[in-house]
């Protein structure tokens, strides 16, 4: 990584030195590849909801960066749920992967998640369906 680079991404997280010479060869790999981060949202768009007690409903969507924050100025749910976050944790290591890969991180073979909450029938409160995927970032 170059002088410049490390720097910059010293900055970005708060690293010292010591810590930046720890980084394994994946870590670099994904560092340089950082510009496709900025490239590809991870969406989960609500399928079905019954009950839910953040509000959500058919069509909303939670937005996150490709980097795994949420982006609630993107995002169009009323409320953020965290048991519906949760399930959202395996796909953005599948994005990370594409995009460590140079794959299209487009689409998920498997792309639909159910929040935590087993619903009333279950012993719950609510239930929600989600599909996930990526989209191109607004420019």
């Amino acid at each position: 990584m170059d002088s410049e680079r490390k720097e910059k991404v010293k900055k970005i997280w708060g690293w010292t030195d010591e810590e930046v010479k720890r980084l394994g060869s994946k870590n670099l790999t994904l560092i340089e590849k950082g510009g496709q981060f900025r490239v590809w949202r991870l969406v989960a768009e609500v399928l079905e909801a019954k009950n839910c007690i953040a509000g959500l409903k058919k069509g909303h969507r939670y937005v996150m960066h490709a980097s795994g924050f949420l982006l609630p100025e993107e995002s169009t749910g009323p409320r953020i749920c965290l048991w519906a976050l949760a399930a959202f944790v395996p796909f953005s290591y599948m994005l990370y992967d594409r995009i460590g890969e140079g794959s299209d991180p487009s689409e998920f073979w498997i792309d639909r998640v159910r929040c935590l909450d087993v619903g009333v029938e279950r012993g719950g409160y609510g239930e929600t369906l989600f599909r996930l995927y990526c989209e191109k970032a607004p420019s």
